[in-house]
């Protein structure tokens, strides 16, 4: 009975693992700005760090660009630091621009 519970639920993680690249851009959207980052990085090619990357806003908000956010996502160097700006476009609609940290 424990080897059955223990393959159904190796089963419905692989399941998640699996469609995750397929449920991000559903799931994140630019109607939010963490959501509109999180979009940014699965159309860069990075499907899964979308899901896992740590965005952290920062006190700046620059008027032509926007929130300022640092993104650390892990990739094929490690973790990957990242900065995000991401500025209401309109109602639900938010626009990102992302560069490498220093």
């Amino acid at each position: 009975m424990k080897t059955r519970h223990k393959l159904f639920s190796f089963f419905i993680l692989l399941v998640v693992v699996i469609t995750l690249p397929l449920l991000s851009p559903m799931v994140f959207t630019n109607a939010t700005e963490r959501g509109a980052i999180r979009h940014a990085i699965y159309q860069e090619g990075y499907p899964y760090q979308s899901y896992f990357a740590i965005l952290q806003k920062k006190d700046d908000v620059d008027p032509q660009y926007g929130q300022l956010y640092d993104v650390y996502w892990q990739s094929e160097t490690g973790m990957t630091p990242s900065v995000c700006y991401s500025k209401k476009v309109e109602d639900h609609e938010y626009k990102v621009s992302c560069g490498t940290a220093p």
